[in-house]
């Protein structure tokens, strides 16, 4: 069974590599097949990739898209193999003042301690006026 520590190690290290926008070593924390998806509807969301059939397809077109920057955990509870965690981090895009946000992210860990399923809550509306 998955520790705490260990959970939000991996998770840590996954958004730093997203921070730094390393897609090979943010990949290295995901399992073959893991899904990943921010939570909103797609019609009021056009142009922002909220899902895909592969997690890696759908995080690459996130990170060209928008930049991450000064994450922090701020809360975290570990049940079994899931990690609810609430973050803060500031978002980027090119020609837009930067803005800094909460996540509510629900990650699920396989036997390995990779990333399987990764469910993010996040203020739709700031990423639809930040991708505008």
């Amino acid at each position: 069974m998955l520790n705490r520590q260990d959970a939000l190690e991996a998770l840590g290290g996954a958004y730093r590599a997203r921070v730094s926008g390393d897609r090979e070593a943010l990949a290295r924390y995901w399992a073959d097949g893991a899904h990943f998806e921010i939570v909103g509807k797609p019609d009021r969301m056009a142009g922002v990739p909220l899902k895909s059939a592969g997690a890696m397809q759908t995080i690459g077109a996130l990170i060209d898209q928008f930049g991450f920057s000064d994450h922090q955990i701020l809360d975290a509870v570990l049940e079994g193999s899931k990690l609810a965690v609430r973050s803060r981090v500031t978002v980027t895009v090119p020609g837009k003042a930067p803005e800094t946000t909460d996540l509510f992210d629900l990650v699920e860990f396989d036997a390995d301690g990779k990333i399987s399923s990764f469910v993010q809550f996040a203020d739709t509306a700031l990423i639809r006026d930040m991708a505008e």
